[in-house]
Order: structure tokens, then C-alpha cells, then sequence
């Protein structure tokens, strides 16, 4: 048995609407039957008509049989061209009851001709009367398990035609045989009741985890905040869409959408807030790209796939859906303001293959966010260069001895008040067999996205230690830590025993990290900073003010340094809103009991200005580059700034 599909806008949700598809479903089942047993009834009024042609008049014995035969073609006919034809609901419970009644109809006229020929014939001729209707008895019984009223009400009428046709005649045979014939339908009657519960409980039984697989479906590939499509649903899309692509040398855009400030907006007022924010993007985007499949890939990250698409039309879109996202939110009567960066590839403009499509997308995003938040980036030659020198880059780390190529440099940290080293911070530098010197502006974020940062960040803490234990004391080691290293209490282990088993004073290091290394597990990024500072090192907040944490947040982590980023200090002396900013941070810095460390001091002119505002230590290239090892161990304690230029 089939059973007729409904899709997720027309699921029944009521025991009604469940009963208007089983309805659809008995329709099916009849549209097949209703032939053949018309087809049996026609036989059945023939052999009748044959055996009383000699005796019957002409009336009973070919017109009466003929008419009825000719009833039964119109109803199949009748019965098979609406069937055919597309039905509403309530059509298809008028066809049924019309299936009923006709047969019903029918069923009684037979039994009435048949009682009409009876006197008419031999005592055979009389038996297949009885015969006849005893088989129009049962012929008809069947439609108990579709129309349980309508086949009780044919098998009362032609039993009590039966049993007015064989009662008078005293014959004790046929009276046998019609008891014999009621029996026998009354059991068949309560065999088929029990098959329509049975039909229509399988029906429902069906329905019903036809609905739930459809419903897992829909979870499996909706976003149940949004309800756009989700990851799995979106990769399943673009597998297809660059098959097509590839086949039909179409054109195929990608595009890579990530919120800017989300984070905030979720630590300041909620995760409900942010899911509400979530969802009123997902609309703004439906609104904004009518025709594009999009998708809700995770946390605040968006997809949209795009065909048959110009440069110039992809990028008006992206400026379109940058200006619709940036503008204000109303949520719960607050006020919230995200933006959002957006990275798009085409192919086969911009990339050869399609299988690459979403790596060139989301490294068109990446530049996005570092260099042009708020606005679209289209994938360029100069962003394939880039991915391939990344690959090559990661391959190199993958396959280096790190312990051979992997050295540090250190750069003084200056006290203005003597103009001497107090410490240094430890810089990575990679000098790689196969790419020479690589920049850690390079393989420091690669090793991260590829999960070698912590075997290199422990690599570099073992050099910088061993060389920090020739230094004099107090003189102190800062050093950089990655959002990989502080991502739990297990990862900082290693990095306290390497700390333990060095013999070095932990209360002479500083642990540096950023701002943003702290934002994506809050929790976990505090208790692997509070296992460091129970080591007895300092905690130094690297790149004050770009990150996205909160003050609330980062009171209540055990910091003992700021490093303000240069960012805010370049030619401070000239823009009025850097100096403002770093006035205040130093004395918040104050304020708190922290020291205030200024990176990036490049010229002679920015150091008067920070002096001018009370800063006490400073680090960049005005005061010294990055020292080797020798070099460094030379100028620990030594004077980098002339104390004449100190009172200047």
C-alpha cells in the first residue's frame, strides 16, 4: 500500500485532517477496486440473464440485464475520469460517498431483478438466484474496509432481499442457504470492521513517521534560530551547485558573511538578545537577496550562494547587505548596532576549480575582517598568492625541527624614569630550510589556524627561559601567549612545567595575551590565566583597546600590566583623540594598582608626549630593535636612553 505524500506546509495536525488523507488514501485504493468488482457484477447480472433468457420476457432477460450492465460502465468510467482528475478535500469525500451510494444502487437494483426472474425458472434457475444474490452479498462486502456505513447498509438491503425471496417458498434449502449467507456476512462484516481500524491505524501509523522523518529532515538541515539552512544543508547545496557550474561552465558566487561586535553585544546584554539579533539578521538577509540560497554556518557566521552573477552586481550586493546589517537593531526596547564583513569568489573568474570556491570565499573574508571591517572584499591574484604562500608556509612548519630553526628575539622594555632595561619580551623568528627568514606576523597565525602554535610557543618559552636565566636580577621576561595555549587548565600544564624545570623565578615572567584571546571561552580562558598567576607570574593584557572584551570582564581576571597597542600611539603628539585615549588608559592603569606598558615607540616625538603624560614604561624601535641572544644578555640593565634626553 502507498500512501499519498503531503509536504510540511499541508501535515495534518488534527485527527480531522489526518481523516481527509486517509480519505485520499481509501480514494487510491478504490480507484483500482471499483473496476474489477463492477467488472465481477457485470459478469455475474450476464450468466444470470443467460440461464433465465428462455424462460424470463424479454423485458427481464435482456433489457433489465443490459440497463444494468450499462449503469455499472458509467459508474466505472465516471469513477476512473474523477480519480484522474485533481481533487480538493472535500472532493474527495464526495467522490467516496458517491462510490458508496452508486454501489449501493446498484447492488439493490441487482437483487430486485434478480427477485423478479426468480418465478420465471426451473428449480435450477431459481437456485442461481439465490446464488446471485448471495454473491452480490458478498461481492459488495469488501467496501466495509473503505466505507464500513455503506457496505453494512448493501449487505442489510440484499440479505433482507434474500430473505424476502426464499421465506415465502417454504424451500428449507434456500431458507438454509440465506441463514447460511447471513452468517457467513455478519463474520465477514466484523473480519472487515476490524481491517478498516486495522487500515485506518496503519494509515495514521504512517503518516505520522512520514511527518516525524520529514521533521528530522528539517532539523538535520534547518537552523532552528534562523530557520535558514544550516551547515550541513549549505555544503550539501554548494557540493551541488558547483557540480552544475562545472558541467555547464556557469558562473558560481560565493560569499562569506561574519558580524562584527556580536560577541560584545552578547556579553553585554545575553545570549537572548544575541539570538534575537540572530534571527533578525537571518530576515534582513531573506529580505536583502531575494533568489540567493542562504545559510547560518554557526555562531555568527553567514553564507549565500549566488549564480549567474557579475563583478560588479556581487559587489552592489555586498554593499547592499553590509549597509542593511550595520543599520540599528530594536531588540526587547534595546538599541543594538552590529556590522558586518562580507569576502566573495566567483567561479570560474577568480578560481580554477570549484571544490575551492569556500576556501577562496573565506580567505576573501579574512582580509575582510582584518583590513576593511564594515565592507565586501572580492577575491583577487593577490589573495591566490597569498593562500599558496599560506600552504606552503604550513607545510614548512609541519614538516621543521623546530628546535633548529625556530630562535627568539628580545626587545627591551624601558624605564623612563633611569632610561634603562628593565626587561625584554620575547620575539619568535623561523629562519625555514626551504623559505628562509618567514615573518611571525606570518607563521605565528598559520601555526594557530593549523594547531602547531602550542608546540612553537613551547619550543620559543624553553629558548626564551634558558637565555632569561643569564640575565641579572630582577630583570623580567615577558612572553606571548596564543589563544590556544590559555584555551583550558590542561594547556597551561605543559607550559608550567616547562616554567617549574627551568629554575627561573616565575614572579620575573609575564604572560602576555590579547584581548580577543580571552573573548571566545571566558571561563575556561580565566582559570587557565588564574593557574599561571597561583605559579606566581604576571598577567599582561597585550593590545589594550582592540579587542572586544569588556571591562567588566577583564576585572576580574588577576592582571598585573596593560600594554597599550601602537595603534593609539603613532604621531599621538598630533591627533588629539590617541592622546586622549592614552591618557585615560594610563591613569585607569593607575587607578587599578597595574602597570601601563606603551608598545611601538618609533619616534623622538612620541616619546616626549608619553613622558609628558606620566608614562613609565615604554618599549619599539626608538629605543632599541630586537637583540639575539648575546646581544640582549649585553644590554640587560643598561642605559637606552641618555638621562639628558630624560629632562628634555
Amino acid at each position: 500500500m502507498r500512501v499519498t505524500p503531503f509536504t510540511e506546509e499541508s501535515k495534518p495536525q488534527s485527527t480531522e485532517e489526518y481523516s481527509v488523507v486517509i480519505d485520499a488514501n481509501r480514494s487510491e485504493v478504490v480507484t483500482r477496486q471499483v473496476p474489477l468488482l463492477n467488472l465481477v457484477a457485470s459478469a455475474s447480472i450476464f450468466s444470470l440473464s443467460f440461464t433465465h433468457f428462455e424462460f424470463a420476457p424479454v423485458e427481464l432477460s435482456l433489457f433489465a440485464p443490459v440497463l444494468l450492465i450499462f449503469i455499472l460502465g458509467c459508474h466505472t468510467a465516471w469513477w476512473l475520469k474523477s480519480c484522474a482528475a485533481p481533487r480538493t478535500e472535500e472532493a474527495e469525500r464526495l467522490a467516496i460517498r458517491r462510490a458508496a451510494q452508486m454501489s449501493g444502487v446498484t447492488a439493490v437494483l441487482s437483487a430486485a431483478w434478480a427477485i423478479a426472474l426468480s418465478p420465471t425458472g426451473d428449480a435450477y434457475s431459481q437456485s442461481h438466484v439465490v446464488f446471485f444474490i448471495a454473491l452480490a452479498v458478498v461481492g459488495n462486502i469488501p467496501y466495509c474496509t473503505y466505507f464500513p456505513s455503506g457496505g453494512i447498509a448493501i449487505a442489510l438491503a440484499i440479505n433482507a432481499a434474500l430473505a424476502a425471496l426464499v421465506a415465502p417458498s417454504g424451500n428449507t434449502v434456500f431458507i438454509a442457504v440465506a441463514l447460511n449467507i447471513a452468517l457467513v456476512s455478519g463474520v465477514l462484516l466484523h473480519i472487515l470492521m476490524g481491517n478498516y481500524r486495522d487500515f485506518t491505524s496503519l494509515v495514521q501509523s504512517q503518516l505520522r513517521t512520514e511527518a516525524l522523518g520529514r521533521e528530522n529532515h528539517r532539523l538535520a538541515n534547518i537552523d532552528s534560530l534562523t530557520d535558514l539552512p544550516n551547515r550541513r544543508s549549505f555544503f550539501s547545496r554548494l557540493s551541488e551547485e558547483c557540480g552544475n557550474a562545472s558541467l555547464k561552465q556557469a558562473r558560481l558566487a560565493l560569499g562569506m558573511l561574519d558580524l562584527d561586535g556580536f560577541k560584545a553585544v552578547n556579553d553585554l546584554y545575553g545570549h537572548a538578545i544575541g539570538d534575537s539579533l540572530l534571527a533578525e539578521v537571518g530576515r534582513r538577509l531573506e529580505h536583502t537577496c531575494p533568489g540567493a540560497f542562504l545559510a547560518r554556518l554557526g555562531g555568527d557566521e553567514f553564507a549565500i550562494i549566488v549564480t549567474d552573477v557579475q563583478e560588479d552586481e556581487l559587489m552592489a550586493l555586498g554593499e547592499r547587505i553590509c549597509e542593511k546589517i550595520s543599520a540599528r537593531y530594536l531588540i526587547d526596547g534595546i538599541g543594538v548596532q552590529v556590522s558586518v564583513s562580507a569576502g566573495f569568489a566567483i567561479y570560474p573568474d577568480h578560481v580554477s576549480r570549484p571544490d575551492l570556491l569556500f576556501e577562496c570565499a573565506d580567505y576573501a573574508l579574512y582580509e575582510a575582517k582584518t583590513n576593511s571591517t564594515g565592507h565586501p572584499v572580492l577575491f583577487c591574484e593577490m589573495h591566490s598568492f597569498a593562500i599558496q604562500r599560506n600552504a606552503r608556509i604550513e607545510q614548512a612548519l609541519r614538516d621543521a625541527d623546530l628546535r633548529a630553526e625556530i630562535a627568539v628575539a628580545f626587545q627591551p622594555i624601558v624605564d623612563l624614569t633611569t632610561g634603562r632595561a628593565v626587561g625584554f619580551e620575547a620575539l619568535g623568528r623561523w629562519e625555514s630550510p626551504a623559505l628562509g627568514d618567514v615573518s611571525p606576523a606570518q607563521f605565528i597565525p598559520i601555526a594557530e589556524k593549523a594547531g602547531l602554535v602550542s608546540e612553537v610557543t613551547l619550543v620559543l618559552l624553553e629558548k626564551s627561559l634558558c637565555a632569561a636565566g643569564q640575565w641579572p636580577q630582577p630583570f623580567r621576561l615577558s612572553f606571548n601567549l596564543s589563544p590556544k595555549d590559555i584555551c583550558s587548565v590542561e594547556s597551561v600544564l605543559p607550559i608550567a612545567s616547562i616554567v617549574l624545570k627551568s629554575g627561573f623565578d616565575p614572579a620575573r615572567i609575564d604572560f602576555e595575551i590579547t584581548e580577543t584571546a580571552i573573548i571566545n571561552d571566558f571561563p575556561q580562558a580565566k582559570q587557565a590565566i588564574e593557574a599561571l598567576k597561583t605559579l606566581g607570574c604576571g598577567i599582561s593584557i597585550d593590545d589594550f583597546g582592540t579587542g572586544y572584551s569588556t571591562l567588566s570582564q577583564l576585572q576580574t581576571l588577576p592582571i598585573s600590566k596593560l600594554k597599550i597597542d601602537r595603534s593609539f600611539v603613532t604621531e599621538l603628539q598630533e591627533r588629539p583623540t590617541g592622546y586622549k585615549i592614552v591618557k585615560a588608559v594610563l591613569s585607569l592603569a593607575r587607578e587599578m594598582g597595574i602597570e601601563c606598558i606603551v608598545e611601538g615607540v618609533e619616534t623622538e616625538e612620541e616619546l616626549r608626549a608619553l613622558r609628558k603624560l606620566g608614562c613609565r614604561l615604554v618599549q619599539g624601535f626608538h629605543m632599541s630593535k630586537p637583540l639575539d641572544q648575546e646581544a640582549a644578555q649585553q644590554y640587560a640593565g643598561a642605559i637606552l636612553i641618555e638621562p639628558e634626553k630624560l629632562l628634555a
